[in-house]
């Protein structure tokens, strides 16, 4: 028979992304006294990205010599990462004085400098079809005329994306000493009709966008994982956790809401009223050995999984919804977010040097946030810019992709800074891959 509350939560699931509504109505239980949280901070003086106060990387990327064409649309690709990673300023093409047809794969170091270039990218694109050899090369102007990275690769015509991401990974990792995100994923739940959902994935930069899942019923919230991308199926009789891989059949089921799968530690964290309140659970990703995390009359749930396999996630017993922390095991619970009196969706920065945790907050609307860990420094990223929530870090922090009412999915910096739409739509629960 099914639970007479069910029905009432179901609804509330369908309402909302944010997983604390669940169990709204019981927001008293468990609630321990707190002081009054201050406001969430305002947004301070926004400086443009492209500011000359900000010492970007001058990178000058023409256009690949060979392909048939495909030359301009390659570059483009990676002069597109260089502009939404906010560390580079990509130089107009129509600035260059270099005889390009002469250059070929070297440069001349004069002419570079003259347009203010500290780096150059050169490519060149030989073969045909599914048998092309991409060779590419970055010089650094400072250390002279010399290649300081050349890769080559070899494929396909429909590869050619990805070879262009990978290489600005490299340039990164020369430049700074960490290689970037690009080329990885993000996915994301989205309304496909009345009483509809299903999830979806796009590279990060918006390119390649498809439905995974088969666009009846509510599926939602999904996460990266091992079987592909895992998600929540929403049902009459409940919700159950499945995955790509596992062809929409429960993996992690028990009765009740299962929800919110996120992999850390090896095991697969996820939110369940199983035993009657919401509460946090891990399971092995076949779905064996089930473990409750959490222990309290508040509500728990929002798993987000961080540095060191520790676990984030929204909790309501302190009163309103805010940010925690724990151990993979449960222990060491602690409060992180005291500002604002509704907080939720946390999202980790994967850099343990950076302890950062990116989240939605109410204060004046819905906007995003961060919060540092250790020193209690909050950052506005959005303001009066509409609804903005769910946010998610790259695995190099240097991202944060989140949905805006503006128009669909946004990348922007740590700083709230260089704000870029890469997907159209509504989305709601995004998570980048790592």
């Amino acid at each position: 028979m099914m639970n007479r509350r069910l029905p009432t939560l179901l609804a509330l699931v369908l309402m909302s992304s944010a997983l604390w509504l669940i169990a709204m109505p019981h927001l008293s239980l468990g609630q321990e006294a707190t002081p009054q949280e201050q406001d969430l901070p305002e947004r301070g003086v926004v400086i443009e990205i492209d500011s000359p106060d900000r010492a970007l990387f001058k990178m000058a990327v023409p256009n690949l010599n060979g392909g048939g064409g495909m030359g301009g649309t390659a570059a483009d690709v990676m002069r597109n990462d260089f502009h939404l990673v906010s560390l580079f300023q990509v130089l107009d093409s129509r600035s260059f004085i270099a005889n390009l047809e002469q250059e070929g794969l070297d440069i001349e170091p004069g002419a570079w400098t003259a347009v203010g270039a500290q780096g150059v990218i050169k490519g060149v694109i030989t073969g045909s079809g599914n048998n092309l050899t991409l060779e590419l090369r970055l010089y650094e102007l400072a250390r002279g005329g010399s290649a300081t990275l050349t890769r080559t690769y070899h494929g396909g015509r429909g590869e050619v994306r990805d070879f262009m991401h990978d290489f600005a990974n490299e340039v990164l990792r020369v430049l700074t000493g960490t290689p970037g995100a690009f080329g990885t994923r993000i996915a994301f739940a989205r309304r496909s009709g009345p009483g509809h959902k299903d999830v979806y994935v796009a590279s990060f930069d918006g390119h390649s966008v498809g439905r995974i899942t088969d666009g009846r019923g509510v599926s939602m919230l999904p996460a990266f994982g091992p079987g592909g991308v895992w998600y929540s199926r929403l049902t009459d009789l409940g919700m159950f956790i499945t995955n790509s891989g596992a062809e929409g059949r429960p993996v992690i089921n028990g009765g009740g809401l299962n929800m919110g799968p996120v992999l850390c530690n090896g095991r697969i964290y996820f939110t369940s009223t199983r035993d009657g309140n919401s509460e946090l659970y891990s399971a092995e990703p076949d779905g064996t050995d089930p473990r409750r995390i959490t222990h309290h009359p508040g509500i728990d749930v929002s798993p987000s999984c961080g540095p060191g396999g520790r676990i984030a996630f929204v909790s309501t017993r302190h009163g309103s919804p805010q940010i925690f922390v724990m151990d993979g095991n449960g222990g060491g619970i602690r409060r992180v977010t005291y500002r604002g009196s509704h907080n939720q969706t946390p999202s980790f920065c994967p850099d343990a040097s950076q302890p950062l945790i990116a989240f939605t907050g109410r204060g004046g609307g819905m906007d995003v946030f961060t919060v540092n860990v250790a020193t209690q420094q909050y950052t506005r990223i959005t303001q009066g810019q509409g609804v903005n929530k769910d946010p998610a870090f790259s695995r190099d922090c240097r991202m944060l992709a989140f949905y805006s009412s503006r128009g669909g999915i946004y990348l922007s910096n740590p700083e709230g800074l260089n704000q870029n739409q890469v997907i159209p739509g509504n989305a709601e629960t995004l998570r980048w891959s790592r």
